[in-house]
């Protein structure tokens, strides 16, 4: 019935459909059938799904939450991708409600989150990871009483089906575990869950500083159980010290998050990049001899004789925990692999046979589940997110995640919610209230969450979808973040982006935030226009103008003030610039005019000043010329318009009075004026007179004045105006309301009409009835309403007449006004029309303004339309009181003025303010400055302590914002002396608990300090740091390395475990810093760096080596400090020289005891535990060692030169006489560790094997403990190189191994192996008994192992790029079959990703590790492989020469090395010395003319051709350019450098366009120019275009490589432009040409076989064709040279046939139509076949052709 149900629901009713649903839904929920069960159903995810696209859709919801219900399945998961559930409800989501929405997000969620396998023996933990209810958060803590035991039953497993095929994720090549390694983690993991404190701290401690060193970080991803309790410990409340646990938890996850980056980095080297299935198989060829086992053990089982922990040789012990303090048997029963089980009693076992190996996984689990419930890195980085804000250091993880915010949305939003909190509290907190300290450290948690939340933003959200994704809370935190101006000068890059995230999302805070950046950037204009006064005047004008506009918020009104005088002074010059002037005048009206009160009032106020200055009484002694210049800015109509007009209206009393004030000095100040100020003083008052006449009157001050301006004056230039000014400043007071203006104005009229004596004759007499009726006369009761329409266009018209006639009259003379004014007065509308006019007049010099005053001043008998309410230079003012509400804007204008104001924020700073506070925090020089005084002056630890943490944030913060080098806080801080603080605390030993804890701080920074921003500026800190610890007599933070000085101090003291723990964490910091110091001193270029480093390395190597001796037994090594002492052997021994400047020993003496030490830590940690083991376990211990043993090498073959060192590198030499396998063992604890499971081991052992047989002995003693390996040293060595998924370091160093011992002397035949010591290699053939020794041994064996098909091989498959694969996926993906050597790293990535993660379509498991898909994957080739090929296969030209050439000539390896030779590039220089050096060497050698000598150099020669560095797309050609004159010089070198360019440019197009000049050479500008050619090949073309000289090999070399060049179109092109085929024209022809040999014949050939090269394509053809004459000159020759072979000009005419642009030519000449028409009658078969193709191509598509050929043939036929 559940497969009918399953089928029916994609029945094609719907009531079927529905039917069906319901079933099985009704069965879900009641249990009779359970998910597992449906999961496995592939039909029914595919009905589900295909449920939406029938028709009718009912039951939406129900349907999705069943697909999300199966979904919660890993399973259901995996089927629903697969089936394509991504993307069909991808494409459904948008179409559906959002109710529905959320499910379908819910499915998403559940498809990409890997799941986690509850952990049983703690419910409130799987609870709480597998809760999708943010609110729950209630978790039982660690340490609750009533917490469930962990004896608690384990819930049933949720079974997985392996025929599904596994879901595909970018994860970590899965790493398989032995019973031992489980039993670790297992047992790590139950103690990390303890009730003991004391036991989860130790746990920690060993997870940090072993466990995490052992096993590859990828594991804790892959088995996350640790990583979820090491979350859940971040959460327990704890003591406030640092041995709490949320702090130990979190130096766990930072370690693993270090260690994470390292494999990261390592999966993506090229170098390491293998195909290689983990785990390593063991039937090999190789295994171990009995002397590498020791003695054999008896049948009987002991607890040590179980011990998963090798001991010495002969010193069995055993650890049960692995962490050196007591045992753990690593049992193999299955009860140590129950999760969560305690760890019990070892049980009684047998014992692994040699040479065999414990199971990688127990039958009890389950490998593909595993798989499937394993972590990403995406997973991993949010799971740390949600649980911790803010830590930085995940971030980089972070990095690595691609489309984490698409599978993680909600999960990200909600953490970004949440640090938009924590920003929020964290601002919030920074208030005056609080005290100081508690301010700088909410204002350093508030700028490193900030940065963090940025970076996070920039990795997981681009930009353009914030509006989508952002929540509410976090978008306001980026608008107070994007108002925080300290912020922003520390950490531009980061304000920047967090700006553009506002802007997307949300536009109304954007809004507000630059109206918050106009508004600061004109405070901080404002306090640079008052403080540079050094600029130039149109850079302080437009400062000024800017300054105007901040007013509104500093009303800072100074500003005002100078802006005014600034006015004055540019006007007062006649000569100064009118941009200036107009450009100031419009900042004045712009003040005047301003719609603040204040600034209004300010403005004139300061202007009143001005002129009080200029033309006060106080002036009277001084010359006018002197000081009224000063008013010239207010000669200007524009100006005194709107003082006039709106100065003098104002409401405001300060203004109009001072308005008023302003116009009577200058009205008044004739006399305090020069007569030139005067006239441009009535200049500009002329048009403003009508304006200031509103105002006459009789009742103040102002008023009289302006009434005089229509008055008599008693100069002529004392008058404001001319006599007709004066004349129409009286008609128009007529006008005024007032009865005492216009009597007066009457007064002033009458007295205008009869001051000309010319006039008194004719004046007529008026009585006083007209006289007193005359200031009433244009007094109206009805106004008459004038506009600018049709109806009124005639009167208009007669206006404007009027008009005219009054000015004509005014030209003419006086007396005609005044007659007919006489005249008018009796028609008052027609002396109306001429007031008006003048009125007008008036306003049309300013703008043809009709202004609103004049209505209201004057009483006009008419009524016009009016404007300008306001003054025309008034400035709209933004809303501004809305930002000045808020409190974070005002803070930002407030810091963005003080800062300005104090001339940036070093003066601010010195401010007590509470601004200063957090800008003292902000400014990172400041605050380190603060840092550095507080350290030398603190009093306790605690005070050093908080300010070491705080500038240790600052580096952090550096390194999480990606700041450059030049603006970092290391840079700042290396400009102060920060140095002598530090001293005091480096020089002293720590004499308490508390002491240590804060030596461990300033360690910690050190550390940080080095690490970070690495550059040439650090010499000084690496010198003043080294000085101090070697030239210290105490020596006393080298002496704290010793555990053993630290447990003494410890007991005599009476310190407690904590107190003890403390120490430890000292010595692991000291080394941290010793080895980051050595590695800074092994790249610095600072010689005296470089000399103290020796020192420094032999004192360290010293003491290390203390630390490594310090027990009688292996067996009691702390594993701590045993790991970290050998990481800092390696740092140390890395350094050449490191054993020479100890004076209590010698070098030889100091590596021997290294040498013992390190063989000692081998055979106790890999020999006794059957070599090759699988178990992680003491793998760190194994491969610091062996990079130890590695750099021991290099340092005894330097310094124990005359010694006899080899025999001491022999692991049996420290044990009892009457042991047997004492002198036995040699170096075979060396070749396990060429096939261990770690590629990095592998490497480094083959690398000291390749050291060690440097020396004859070395190689004699490989060859010797490969005795019982089949095959021998050669055929393991072999095995290795040409083992196809081997990664590329590995295979080189066997290179460099087998190119080693090819140097040994080999016997070259039976006879000479008799009398050789030297008797390998040795192969023997069973079947006919044959033994072979020496080279043909060797020959034999690179002939059956194939050697050279796998290196052309590898030469196909060089991979060039730098990383294996890039961390965000390309668009597009590579096709299958595309040479890997051609793709970009984006490629490759998802190469390494089928690699890894296999997609089976079969039922078997698709994560299975020995499918035959990926037994022929092959590893990636890197070029340094192929230079360690290279000089093996020089090696064996020189043993095997005829073999070794034949080999490469057949396998065309000399092409394939030439090839990638094109492709890498070196040295100019470099290849031009080598040319110089080879071509010397064969001029040497040609001294020697012997057989011997010969051969040599012709090989020699050949391998300069094919090998040349040179020979690469543009450098070559770009060198060769550059010695092109000295080559002109010297003919054997010309000749050798053609000979080269013939190889280089064979069918090699990319050669032909360097050649050519082509290519681009910009970036060579370096190389000289040379002025005769432009490229080579313009060279190449002189030479051939000479006459052939006696010797002419540089002539024919010159052609042939004319003729290489052809094949190029580029070459063809500069060929046709040069014209150098015109020479082919005046070649001289020879009589008998089939049978000459001189020179004319072979110069013939040369051209002839250039121009077939050239018509090989088309554009030759036409090339050819266009020559004048040469198709005559080509049938003549074919003619002549029918009887050669092959017929080179028949050949030419047959090729230009084949172009259609040519075939009307070639059927004109009647001589090339017979030619080839002549062919079909040869003898000769290839004769006939040309003609006849010639002919065919003829014919061929050419309409114009069958006429001339039936002509032809007719003509023959006649």
């Amino acid at each position: 019935m559940a497969v009918i149900g399953l089928f029916s629901t994609a029945h094609s009713l719907v009531e079927i459909r529905v039917r069906a649903l319901k079933n099985i839904r009704s069965k879900l929920d009641h249990g009779l059938i359970s998910r597992p069960d449906l999961v496995q159903e592939r039909t029914l995810f595919i009905n589900l799904l295909e449920w939406f696209n029938f028709p009718e859709v009912p039951m939406q919801e129900e349907v999705l939450e069943l697909l999300s219900t199966l979904s919660t399945h890993p399973t259901g998961a995996h089927m629903l991708s697969d089936v394509g559930a991504v993307e069909f409800l991808t494409q459904l989501s948008p179409s559906v409600e959002p109710s529905l929405q959320t499910i379908i997000d819910s499915i998403f969620d559940h498809l990409f989150h890997l799941p986690v396998s509850p952990s049983p023996s703690v419910i409130c933990e799987t609870q709480f990871l597998s809760s999708s209810d943010p609110g729950i958060t209630n978790i039982r803590g660690y340490f609750q009483q009533n917490k469930p035991s962990q004896t608690a039953a384990t819930p049933p497993r949720v079974s997985v089906n392996t025929s599904v095929r596994c879901l595909k994720f970018s994860v970590f090549p899965w790493l398989a575990l032995t019973p031992t390694d489980r039993h670790i983690l297992s047992s790590n993991e139950s103690s990390l869950r303890s009730e003991s404190q004391d036991l989860v701290r130790t746990t920690c401690e060993l997870l940090q500083d072993v466990i995490m060193q052992d096993f590859p970080a990828e594991i804790f991803l892959q088995r996350p159980r640790i990583v979820q309790n090491l979350l859940l410990l971040l959460n327990v409340s704890s003591e406030s010290d640092s041995s709490s646990l949320p702090l130990r938890a979190l130096a766990c996850l930072q370690q693993l998050c270090r260690n994470l980056r390292s494999r990261l980095r390592f999966h993506r080297d090229p170098s390491f990049c293998s195909a290689k299935l983990d785990p390593v198989s063991q039937n090999s060829s190789i295994a171990y001899t009995q002397e590498v086992r020791g003695t054999q053990r008896s049948g009987v089982t002991t607890p040590e004789d179980c011990s998963p922990r090798p001991s010495v040789v002969g010193r069995p012990g055993q650890r049960l925990r692995g962490d050196g303090q007591d045992g753990d048997a690593a049992s193999t029963s299955s009860n140590s692999s129950q999760r969560g089980a305690p760890p019990g009693p070892a049980p009684q076992s047998p014992q692994p046979q040699p040479g065999l190996e414990l199971p990688l996984e127990p039958e009890g689990e389950d490998s593909l589940e595993l798989q499937v419930q394993q972590w990403n890195l995406a997973g991993f980085s949010l799971q740390i997110e949600l649980q911790m804000f803010p830590f930085p250091f995940s971030l980089l993880i972070l990095l690595s995640c691609v489309s984490l915010w698409a599978s993680q949305g909600k999960k990200l939003q909600a953490c970004m919610e949440t640090l938009g909190d924590i920003m929020s509290h964290h601002r919030s907190m920074t208030s005056s209230e609080q005290p100081e300290s508690s301010v700088i450290h909410h204002r350093l948690a508030y700028i490193g969450t900030a940065i963090f939340t940025v970076r996070l933003l920039q990795t997981l959200l681009p930009v353009e979808k914030a509006s989508e994704n952002l929540p509410e809370g976090t978008v306001t935190a980026l608008f107070h973040l994007s108002l925080d101006t300290p912020f922003s000068l520390a950490f531009p890059s980061i304000h920047e982006s967090a700006v553009a995230y506002l802007e997307q999302s949300s536009s109304d805070s954007y809004s507000l935030y630059s109206r918050v950046s106009r508004a600061a950037h004109a405070m901080e204009a404002t306090c640079s226009f008052l403080k540079e006064g050094n600029k130039n005047w149109l850079e302080l004008l437009e400062l000024a103008d800017q300054a105007i506009d901040g007013l509104p918020y500093h009303q800072h009104l100074p500003v005002i003030k100078e802006c005014v005088q600034i006015c004055s002074y540019l006007w007062k010059s006649a000569q100064a610039s009118p941009l200036l002037q107009m450009e100031s005048q419009k900042i004045f009206l712009k003040l005047l005019s301003h719609p603040l009160l204040p600034v209004k009032v300010e403005t004139y106020s300061c202007t009143l000043n001005v002129v009080k200055e200029c033309l006060g009484v106080q002036n009277v002694a001084k010359p006018a010329s002197s000081v009224c210049a000063g008013v010239h800015f207010l000669f200007h109509s524009r100006v005194l318009y709107e003082i006039g007009t709106f100065g003098l209206q104002d409401q405001a009393r300060e203004v109009n009075s001072a308005a008023k004030d302003v116009l009577l000095y200058l009205l008044k100040g004739r006399l305090m004026m020069t007569a030139s100020s005067w006239t441009r003083f009535n200049e500009a008052l002329y048009p403003v007179i009508p304006v200031l006449q509103s105002y006459a009157g009789s009742t103040d001050a102002l008023g009289n004045c302006i009434l005089l301006i229509s008055g008599v004056s008693g100069d002529q230039g004392d008058g404001v105006c001319s006599p007709a000014g004066r004349l129409r400043a009286a008609l128009r007071l007529l006008f005024n309301k007032q009865h005492t203006v216009r009597s007066t104005a009457v007064e002033h009229l009458l007295h205008h009409l009869t001051s000309s004596e010319s006039l008194k004759n004719c004046r007529p007499v008026l009585d006083k009835t007209a006289l007193s009726s005359l200031p009433s006369l244009y007094v109206t009761n009805k106004c008459v309403d004038i506009k600018l329409d049709d109806s009124i266009y005639p009167s208009v018209f007669c206006f404007f007449i009027c008009l005219y006639i009054f000015s004509v009259c005014v030209s003419i003379s006086t007396s005609v006004p005044v007659c007919l004014l006489i005249h008018l007065s009796i028609h008052p509308s027609c002396l109306l029309s001429v007031c008006l006019s003048n009125i007008l007049h008036v306003c049309l010099s300013i703008s043809y303004l009709s202004l609103m005053m004049m209505l209201y001043r004057y009483n006009l008998p008419f009524q016009s339309p009016s404007h300008h309410v306001v003054s025309p230079y008034c400035t709209v003012l933004p809303p501004y009181s809305d930002l000045l509400a808020m409190s974070a804007v005002r803070e930002a204008l407030q810091f963005s003025w003080n800062r300005a104001w104090h001339y940036g924020t070093e003066q601010l700073i010195q401010l007590g303010i509470q601004l200063a506070v957090l800008l003292r925090v902000c400014d990172i020089k400041t605050g380190l400055q603060d840092c550095v005084e507080a350290v030398q002056t603190a009093g306790s630890h605690s005070e050093v302590t908080s300010v070491l943490t705080r500038m240790h944030l600052y580096l952090l913060t550096d390194w999480l914002a990606l700041k450059p080098t030049t603006h970092s806080s290391k840079n700042m801080l290396q400009s102060l002396r920060w140095h002598p603080a530090m001293e005091r605390f480096l020089q002293v030993r720590p004499a308490c608990p508390q002491d240590e804890k804060l030596l461990v701080e300033i360690v910690s920074f050190l550390n940080t300090f080095l690490k970070q921003n690495q550059s040439d500026s650090d010499a000084n800190d690496l010198r003043w740091l080294v000085e101090l610890l070697i030239k210290q007599d105490a020596h006393t933070l080298l002496n704290l390395l010793l555990s053993d000085e630290v447990k003494s101090h410890t007991q005599a003291q009476g310190k407690t475990e904590a107190s003890e723990d403390v120490g430890h964490q000292l010595q692991r910091e000291l080394t941290g810093l010793f080895n980051t110091l050595l590695l800074r001193l092994t790249h610095t270029s600072d010689r005296t760096c470089r000399l103290l480093s020796g020192p420094l390395a032999s004192e360290l190597a010293v003491r290390l080596l203390q630390c490594l001796r310090l027990s009688d037994a292996p067996r009691f090594y702390g594993l701590p400090s045993l790991e970290r002492a050998l990481r800092s052997m390696a740092h140390t021994t890395a350094l050449t020289g490191w054993s020479t400047h100890t004076p209590s020993t010698d070098p030889h003496t100091l590596c021997q005891k290294y040498l013992s030490g390190l063989l000692e830590v081998i055979s106790s940690f890999y020999v006794e535990w059957g070599g090759n083991s699988m178990s992680f376990m003491g793998k760190g211990v194994t491969k610091n060692a062996v990079m130890c043993l590695l750099h021991l090498s290099h340092e005894m073959m330097a310094e124990s030169k005359d010694k006899d060192w080899m025999s001491l590198w022999s692991l049996g030499q420290e044990q009892c006489a009457d042991e047997p396998s004492a002198a036995q063992l040699g170096l075979s604890w060396l070749i396990p560790l060429w096939v261990d499971r770690d590629p990095e081991v592998r490497c480094a052992s083959l690398a000291v094997g390749t050291a060690l047989s440097s020396l004859e002995s070395g190689c004699v003693a490989l060859l010797a403990c490969c005795q019982n390996i089949s095959g021998g040293l050669w055929a393991t060595l072999l095995n290795i190189l040409l083992e196809r998924q081997e990664c590329s370091m590995v295979h080189r160093e066997a290179a460099f191994l087998l190119q080693n011992l090819l140097v040994m002397p080999m016997p070259a035949n039976a006879e000479e192996a008799k009398d050789c010591v030297w008797q390998s290699p040795c192969v023997h053939d069973e079947g006919s008994g044959v033994s072979l020794v020496g080279l043909p041994a060797l020959q034999a064996l690179l002939y059956h192992c194939h050697f050279f098909d796998y290196v052309a091989e590898m030469l196909q498959s060089c991979y060039s790029g730098r990383y294996a694969f890039a961390l965000s996926p390309p668009p597009t993906h590579s096709e299958p079959g595309t040479d890997t050597s051609k793709t970009n790293p984006n490629s490759a990535f998802f190469a390494l990703l089928a690699l890894l993660i296999h997609d089976a379509e079969s039922s078997d498991s698709s994560l299975s590790q020995d499918s035959p898909e990926t037994s022929a994957c092959v590893a990636v080739v890197t070029p340094h492989l192929l230079s360690a090929i290279c000089s093996l296969l020089a090696n064996l030209v020189t043993v095997l020469p005829e073999f070794t050439l034949t080999a490469l000539r057949q396998k065309h390896i000399l092409q394939d090395v030439v090839r990638l030779e094109n492709t890498h590039t070196d040295d100019i220089s470099v290849c031009v010395e080598h040319m110089k050096q080879i071509y010397s060497q064969l001029q040497l050698e040609s001294l020697k003319p012997s057989k011997s000598t010969l051969r040599k150099k012709t090989m020699l020669f050949k391998v300069f051709l094919y090998f040349q560095d040179t020979a690469t797309d543009l450098r070559l050609a770009a060198a060769l350019l550059a010695l092109w004159p000295w080559l002109l010089l010297y003919d054997p070198l010309m000749i050798a450098v053609l000979e080269l360019l013939c190889v280089y440019t064979a069918n090699c197009n990319t050669a032909c366009r360097a050649v050519c000049g082509s290519g681009c050479i910009s970036g060579h500008a370096s190389l000289p120019r040379v002025a005769v050619t432009n490229s080579l090949m313009h060279g190449v073309m002189k030479l051939a275009a000479q006459v052939p000289p006696d010797n002419s090999n540089i002539h024919s070399l010159s052609f042939s490589l004319l003729t290489n060049l052809s094949i190029s179109r580029d070459s063809r092109g500069l060929l046709q432009k040069s014209n150098f085929l015109q020479h082919f024209l005046s070649v001289p022809i020879p009589r008998q040409v089939s049978k000459g040999s001189g020179s004319a014949v072979v110069t013939l050939s040369q051209w002839l076989q250039l121009l077939l090269s050239i018509s090989f394509g088309e554009d030759g053809q036409v090339m050819i064709v266009k020559l004048r004459g040469a198709v005559e000159l080509l049938v003549d020759l074919a003619k002549s040279m029918l009887g050669e072979s092959p017929p080179t000009a028949l050949l030419i005419l047959h090729n230009i046939c084949f172009c259609s642009a040519n075939k009307a030519r070639v059927l004109a000449c009647d001589k090339a139509v017979g030619l080839l028409w002549s062919c079909l009658d040869n003898s000769s078969a290839e004769i006939r076949a040309i003609g006849a193709s010639a002919l065919w191509a003829l014919l061929h598509n050419f309409q114009k052709v069958s006429a001339s050929i039936l002509i032809f043939t007719v003509c023959i036929d006649i």
